[in-house]
């Protein structure tokens, strides 16, 4: 049997809404809920879920002075941005002119050869 490793179908990847972020606070803050039953209530993969959980992940203090850490779905809609904002295509501007112009001829096959 073969394996078809050609993949022609368009990706359907979503990230998740500030409406999913505020549920996916609530049940984490609960307590009572799993990765996946959070995925399934949210109608995402529980993929997504738990990198979720860990980009809003926050480190805070009570009042007896003890640090625990919790998922805040401001601090991980703030990271998402973060994120897509690093995540585009350099600036091409920062070659200098010299790398440029020698640009062409380094890449031209040579002669002889």
């Amino acid at each position: 049997m073969t394996k078809n490793n050609c993949i022609t179908e368009k990706r359907t990847f979503k990230q998740l809404t500030d409406i999913q972020r505020g549920m996916l606070e609530q049940m984490a803050k609960s307590g009572t809920y799993k990765q996946a039953e959070m995925a399934r209530e949210l109608g995402v993969s529980q993929p997504t879920v738990s990198r979720e959980l860990k980009r809003g992940r926050t480190r805070q203090l009570d009042y007896k002075r003890n640090y625990y850490e919790q998922y805040i779905a401001a601090s991980g809609a703030r990271v998402y941005k973060e994120n897509r904002e690093n995540s585009h295509a350099r600036d091409h501007n920062k070659y200098s002119a010299a790398f440029l112009a020698a640009l062409p001829e380094n890449l031209a096959p040579k002669k002889g050869l």
